[in-house]
């Protein structure tokens, strides 16, 4: 507990989910009764990667917690549900490429660079000095690599049921209350969570590598603008879709490579590569294709990385959240979104406790059990759902596993193939709303059995 008797809640991860649980937080903190220490291991915040696709659902999440204003001028269309083309889906791993279908939803998708929704975020930190009002008061440690943590030596309770101490590279300890981690899945934690608790969660959920991804991002020439567009070929595809206002093209291409999934990734995260060696994978697609990819001019690869299925995301004070939880790969434009979804569950839960600061043991398993409830099959099945994805784009369904790179496929199967990549969707324009509801209900119900 703080000085002033605050619970202190320790965020490690400084990234879009970790920071939308302290922005979340904040928001739903009206009997200001946390404090939270928000660690992050890089010296600078700083955001690389792709944009970030913004549902109808998780649109919501940020909306009630005092995001619109700040993000909506920064969206490529107004946040509605009109239905609108989410990409136009095409043949394109031959030269004379054809569209197949516009996949199309309800309210479309809003998009934004990544680093445009970071700094969103950090406008809405509750920092001091910062301009948003201010419930949970949140301190930025940054340069602090989290290397291990324990129960705290000195703390005269049990041993999963007291504080605990985080301890740092070349940094002082600290002594927290509950740990919530959020680390990237590209920069994953070697340390498990039996330190605290009798479950090894992080263990049995091991990093597994699937293929290759390059990204790039290139200023607005022409060529690919206006809506989305997945080009398809055989377990290879790329999503193009403007951001930043059509300045930017964001490109992402994936190579499948079936040997290698299920394997255990040991290897290093993103890495620049030639233009010669990102053009060798798509070579006899279509021009249009060929197009863009001459103007990239520095393309990133990573390796597509996700984990293992988890059975519980919480025990005892530590908590996982985004991509400590659930990493999953980018075919569905997802993985932030259920983070964020994450958040809200957990930020509701935790606010909803009326009891004194710290809670006891007792209160804190009935929060735990019930954001494991509650989180772990909707964001599992989010996860299955994106692996789904990227087979459908990459011509990998049922009935495709004889066609060939390049091959003629009658435009009807195509169609019939992008139906099951939009009935996938369904989720988008769902109401996170009845998900809390059900976690507060479940509260109310672990309340009443005490």
């Amino acid at each position: 507990m703080s000085e002033d008797g605050r619970t202190r809640i320790a965020i490690v991860g400084a990234g879009i989910v970790g920071l939308s649980l302290a922005v979340t937080l904040n928001a739903f903190d009206t009997e200001q009764k946390f404090v939270i220490d928000m660690y992050e291991s890089a010296p600078e915040l700083s955001e690389i990667g792709a944009g970030i696709n913004v549902w109808p659902r998780t649109w919501q999440i940020l909306k009630e917690i005092g995001m619109e204003e700040t993000l909506e001028p920064l969206f490529d269309h107004r946040p509605d549900l009109e239905r609108r083309v989410v990409f136009e889906a095409r043949k394109a791993d031959q030269r004379t490429g054809f569209k197949v279908v516009d996949v199309m939803k309800d309210g479309g998708v809003l998009r934004i660079h990544r680093a445009d929704f970071q700094r969103s975020l950090l406008k809405h930190l509750p920092v001091a000095g910062s301009s948003t009002k201010i419930n949970t008061t949140c301190t930025l440690h940054l340069s602090h690599r989290l290397v291990d943590y324990g129960p705290t030596p000195s703390s005269s309770s049990a041993q999963h049921s007291g504080p605990v101490t985080l301890y740092f590279t070349d940094k002082p300890c600290a002594i927290i209350d509950h740990l919530i981690l959020v680390p990237c899945i590209r920069q994953p934690t070697k340390w498990p969570l039996q330190r605290l608790n009798h479950l090894d969660l992080y263990a049995e959920g091991r990093v597994i590598l699937i293929g290759d991804a390059a990204h790039a991002m290139v200023p607005h020439q022409g060529a690919g603008a206006g809506v989305g567009i997945e080009y398809m070929g055989k377990e290879k595809h790329a999503v193009v879709y403007p951001i930043s206002g059509g300045k930017l093209i964001n490109i992402v291409a994936t190579v499948h490579d079936r040997s290698k999934e299920g394997t255990v990734y040991e290897g290093t995260g993103n890495q620049e590569v030639t233009q010669s060696e990102f053009f060798s994978h798509f070579s006899g697609w279509e021009e249009e294709f060929q197009a863009l990819l001459r103007c990239i001019r520095q393309p990133t690869k990573w390796p597509l990385q996700r984990l293992n299925h988890l059975d519980l995301y919480a025990e005892g004070r530590v908590i996982l959240i985004g991509d400590a939880a659930h990493a999953m790969v980018p075919h569905q434009g997802a993985g932030a979104g259920v983070g964020i979804e994450d958040a809200y569950i957990l930020a509701s839960l935790l606010t909803q406790t009326s009891e004194s600061h710290p809670l006891p043991m007792q209160r804190i398993s009935h929060l735990v059990d019930v954001y494991n409830t509650v989180r772990v099959p909707l964001a599992t099945s989010f996860a299955k759902a994106s692996i789904n994805q990227g087979r459908y784009y990459g011509l990998e369904a049922p009935g495709f596993e004889h066609i060939k790179e390049g091959d003629d496929v009658p435009r009807d199967k195509l169609t019939a193939l992008l139906r099951l990549a939009d009935d996938n969707w369904s989720w988008t324009t769902s109401n996170p709303e009845s998900d809390k509801k059900r976690a507060m209900e479940l509260l109310q119900e672990s309340r009443a059995h005490l």
